[in-house]
């Protein structure tokens, strides 16, 4: 058995190997075989665990052979696929359809229900807002029902001028909220 083939060889470089997937694979052979063959000379035929614990240490730690092809690799090798950036009108259209779903939903139309669906469908197939967001701008959204449904209930035996602008204005005030938060956050660019 020479050097090479020793049990703590064959696993620093099947760790090598291992962390340096991300590499094409011929880099990573190439890498590899340059490895093997400065552990050949370095080693030689020792077989004395010690000595070639040594060895392996003045060679440097996996992670930091690793990190230095990693160093080394051009850059148009790291591309990744740039992340699908939506049209900024579709944001601007989701969060108006949010804002008005307030005016539209409190006349209680169809085409109000309609555009209110269709608001919280562009909003969460969107990728220009995070979760809490989009959890944010559905709950104030459809809290407006909710509240107008409550007011009224609660307010029924005194429902006058005043609790009815003040059901209208919270109506109103709850998804134009979720609108601004949505203008607020979405990205710049697009």
């Amino acid at each position: 058995m020479t050097g090479t083939e020793h049990p703590l060889v064959t696993d620093y470089l099947a760790t090598i190997e291992r962390e340096a997937s991300f590499l094409p694979a011929g880099r990573r052979e190439e890498l590899l075989a340059d490895l093997r063959e400065h552990l050949a000379v370095a080693v030689g035929e020792e077989q004395d665990a010690e000595a070639v614990r040594t060895a392996l240490e003045r060679l440097g730690s996996p992670a930091a052979i690793v990190a230095a092809a990693r160093e080394e690799e051009p850059e148009t090798a790291a591309v990744t696929t740039p992340p699908k950036v939506q049209p900024r009108t579709r944001n601007t259209v989701t969060a108006i359809l949010i804002g008005l779903s307030g005016f539209a939903g409190l006349a209680g139309s169809l085409p109000a229900v309609a555009a209110l669906i269709v608001g919280l469908i562009l909003l969460w197939t969107s990728d220009a807002w995070d979760r809490s967001t989009k959890t944010l701008a559905t709950a104030l959204t459809l809290a407006t029902p909710v509240v107008v449904a409550l007011g009224g209930f609660l307010l029924a035996a005194r429902f006058g001028p005043t609790e009815l602008l003040t059901i209208l204005a919270v109506g109103i005030a709850l998804p134009a909220t979720a609108a601004v938060r949505l203008f607020r956050t979405q990205p710049k660019a697009a």
